[in-house]
């Protein structure tokens, strides 16, 4: 059994990928980011233009800068001196309703039979009941000795 571990000299950021480490740069934020990343970071910049931190010159350098950025560090030099957006408390609109379940086709089908079944038994019942023998012995048609 080998009592070293031959991965002890290397820093973790080193052993995996995307692992932050603040004091170190090498895979901080070389992260490749998609449209998803870019339309966030466009949205927030509309948000500090509008508020006022942005002039329109500086909005459309960086909204070009999101638009040509490749990884999470190229997004977040646009917005390093930017104050954060707070992060918005989860209200009752913002957690999706439970649908209702549709209706089952299996229930409506066997109503439907049970409905059909007791109707069936009912008018046998009457038409028994209207044909019903009027002494011990039948009445047949035809001639009588």
């Amino acid at each position: 059994m080998v009592n070293e571990d031959p991965d002890a000299e290397q820093p973790r950021e080193e052993l995996v990928p995307g692992w932050h480490v603040p004091s170190r740069t090498r895979y901080d934020y070389d992260v490749r980011i998609g449209d998803a990343e870019r339309d966030v970071t466009m949205t927030q910049l509309r948000e500090h233009f509008v508020a006022g931190r942005l002039t329109f010159d500086e909005l459309t350098e960086r909204i070009d800068g999101a638009l040509t950025a490749k990884t999470q560090r190229q997004i977040e030099t646009l917005t390093a001196d930017l104050p954060q957006p707070p992060r918005a408390a989860r209200t009752s609109r913002d957690v999706p309703a439970v649908p209702a379940p549709a209706p089952d086709p299996g229930r409506f089908l066997v109503f439907a039979m049970l409905l059909f079944a007791l109707a069936t038994w009912i008018l046998i019942l009457a038409w028994m009941s209207r044909h019903a023998w009027s002494g011990p012995y039948p009445q047949f048609p035809g001639p009588h000795p």
